[in-house]
Order: C-alpha cells, then sequence, then structure tokens
C-alpha cells in the first residue's frame, strides 16, 4: 500500500472512510508481519471483546474498516510507533522483528514484548519505549 500513514500525530477520531480503510489495511499488515495469532491481534487492537477472530479476514481483505474511538486511535499510534521503532533496530532484517517480539528480553524481566503488548497499554508503551528512547522526552 502507498499511501499510509505514517506519522501517528496525523490520526485522530475524525478519520474520513478512505483514511479508515487505508489504516485498518496497514494496522492488519503490521500485526500480519510480526506473525501474530488472530487472538492476539485482537489484544493488542483492545477489540478481543468485540470481534472474533474469525471476522479478522474481512479487515485484511478491506471489506470492512475498524472503528476508530479515542481508545482504538491510542492504540494505533503505538502500534505505528512499535512497527516504525523496530524499522529502525532492525533496518537490515524487517523479519527479524517477529523474532524479537517473541523472544525473552532482560530488561523486561525475561518476558516476552508481546507478553508486555498483550498485557495492555503500559505493557505496549514499555515496548515501545524500549525501542524508542525519545517517547520519554515528549508529555
Amino acid at each position: 500500500m502507498s499511501a499510509s500513514i505514517t506519522n501517528s500525530k496525523e490520526i485522530s477520531i475524525d478519520l474520513s472512510e478512505d483514511e479508515k480503510n487505508k489504516l485498518t489495511f496497514q494496522l492488519c499488515q503490521i500485526l500480519e508481519n510480526w506473525k501474530l495469532e488472530d487472538a492476539d491481534q485482537l489484544c493488542i487492537l483492545s477489540l478481543e471483546d468485540i470481534l472474533k477472530p474469525r471476522h479478522l479476514y474481512m479487515y485484511r481483505r478491506g471489506d470492512k474498516a475498524f472503528d476508530f474511538t479515542n481508545d482504538m486511535v491510542k492504540r494505533t499510534k503505538m502500534i505505528l510507533g512499535i512497527d516504525e521503532s523496530l524499522g529502525t533496530t532492525f533496518p537490515t532484517n524487517k523479519e527479524y522483528a517477529s523474532v524479537w517480539l517473541k523472544r525473552s528480553v532482560k530488561k523486561f524481566k525475561h518476558k516476552t514484548p508481546l507478553e508486555l503488548m498483550l498485557s495492555g497499554d503500559s505493557g505496549m508503551n514499555r515496548v515501545w519505549h524500549f525501542l524508542d528512547c525519545t517517547q520519554g522526552w515528549r508529555s
């Protein structure tokens, strides 16, 4: 997809239908590139109580777009930020991002980054801050 939203500052709940479709597609691609199970994808999106894993295919194909509530916008910013930081951390091997997410990290008390991300917003922020030290500079 050539037209993607890469700057998380551009995201708000006032997205056009076209922007929602593009952003939904982009999120699905990121989570697929991370090689996550469908249930984990829904958990990271904070949609596990709203969607069933078997319905994700409609969003991947572009038949439906996510409803970008305030919570979803916040999650989207974190996912895009983590993905961008993984690309910076592993610039020569994009595939390694999916490996790193599933490896225990000493700094995380030997938990995997994925475990932290699945635990909620604070875990997602910890992973993002670990990958992108500039996150701590922002207010």
